[in-house]
């Protein structure tokens, strides 16, 4: 590698739809040196909702080079677009197609360093996420990344990764866009949500399907507000699930207290009217979830499940509620205890926003990931 050039680094996925792992790609190519590293992106599928995005930070973005499961073709053009581009570094997000054609291709054409980010333990019905052809490849593999701790055992212990590849890089948030709003604006945006002064609004991002609980997010919900009838759900993020949320706030008799929003572009300004920030995920699905580091960062409390690594970002009693998943009732009691005090939402606030700013900027995740590529992409 010419002496003084970026390390080129492609990153292989299969599209950039709106989601947690591909949202933190976004927030890493808006954070990279370009002095140190020049990206490209490739979507194996479509380019996905995030890919115009992408454009506009003048990254190269590639689309539709796998027309379907089985089509081979695949490799051929990867490991062009490896030489093409003076690929240095191949990083695959995610699991799957991606993680192995994106590798295979990687070493084929060339590339001095192959990794893998792995945003997810198990799939939604509790399977590995890393299929045995994956696992194949792992001497090839120069790191592995967890976004989180207690996700990298698990990945070591449960999905064959080596623990002297495992490096760990926790999400991180953009302090400066995701922020305390100003008196002014969280006046303004309850406003337009219809919000009273003395109403006390959950925020609840995340896309509809049945993984992440929002089933038992309105159980919870319909307990609380025959006790604190002036609290109000807003659920942000849209998907399959959506006209089954429809009917069960029907059928509990919540219409006036649960709002769908859909999916915003606008969640940075919504998330500082907020008062709490809940969480309802099953077990199997969560990680390290990007959305309560948002809300974190906006200022709020949290109110989760103790899934995944949640509990490295949300310490009960310091600054959220952590419950049992699947349990509406202790949920209903955390949301309860909030809801009713607004001095515990202030105190659990203030240590949220200071846990994002000291531990999860996007800074930090951003440099670790510049580390990391350096040390397997400039190698003899």
């Amino acid at each position: 590698m010419p002496a003084g050039r970026p390390i080129h680094v492609l990153f292989v996925n299969t599209d950039l739809r709106v989601g947690g792992q591909e949202r933190v790609l976004l927030e890493v190519l808006r954070g990279l040196d370009r002095a140190r590293v020049r990206p490209v992106v490739v979507c194996l599928k479509e380019e996905g909702a995030l890919g115009a995005q992408v454009r506009e930070l003048g990254v190269p973005l590639f689309a539709g080079l796998l027309a379907h499961r089985l089509d081979l073709r695949v490799l051929p053009r990867l490991v062009a677009l490896v030489r093409r581009e003076r690929i240095d570094v191949v990083c695959t997000i995610g699991c799957g197609d991606k993680m192995f054609w994106g590798r295979l291709a990687g070493w084929l054409g060339g590339a001095r360093g192959l990794v893998c980010e792995i945003h997810k333990t198990r799939d939604a019905a509790g399977r590995p996420v890393i299929e045995r052809m994956n696992r194949l490849l792992a001497p090839l593999t120069d790191a592995f990344v967890a976004v989180a701790r207690g996700a990298g055992e698990y990945l070591v212990e449960h999905e064959g990764v080596p623990r002297a590849k495992l490096v760990v890089i926790h999400n991180g948030v953009d302090v400066e866009r995701f922020a305390p709003a100003s008196a002014a604006q969280r006046a303004a945006t309850r406003a337009e949500l219809g919000l009273a002064d003395d109403e006390v609004a959950l925020l609840h991002v995340a896309v509809l399907r049945p993984e992440k609980g929002h089933a038992v997010g309105l159980a919870a919900l319909r307990r609380v507000v025959d006790i604190e009838p002036k609290v109000r759900l807003f659920l942000i993020g849209d998907g399959p699930e959506r006209d089954v949320i429809e009917r069960r706030i029907a059928e509990l008799s919540l219409g006036r207290h649960v709002t769908l929003l859909g999916q915003r572009g606008d969640v940075e300004r919504l998330l500082p009217a907020g008062d709490v920030a809940l969480l309802c995920s099953h077990d199997r699905v969560e990680t390290f979830p990007l959305a309560l580091l948002e809300a974190m960062a906006c200022g709020l409390p949290v109110v989760a499940t103790r899934v995944g690594s949640v509990d490295e970002m949300v310490e009960d009693g310091g600054n959220g509620r952590l419950v049992p998943t699947g349990d509406e009732a202790s949920l209903a009691v955390a949301l309860i205890e909030l809801a009713r005090s607004p001095e515990m939402r202030r105190a659990f606030g203030n240590r949220a926003l200071r846990t994002v700013r000291e531990s999860f900027p996007a800074t930090k995740m951003v440099n670790d990931r510049i580390s990391l590529f350096e040390r397997v992409g400039i190698r003899t």
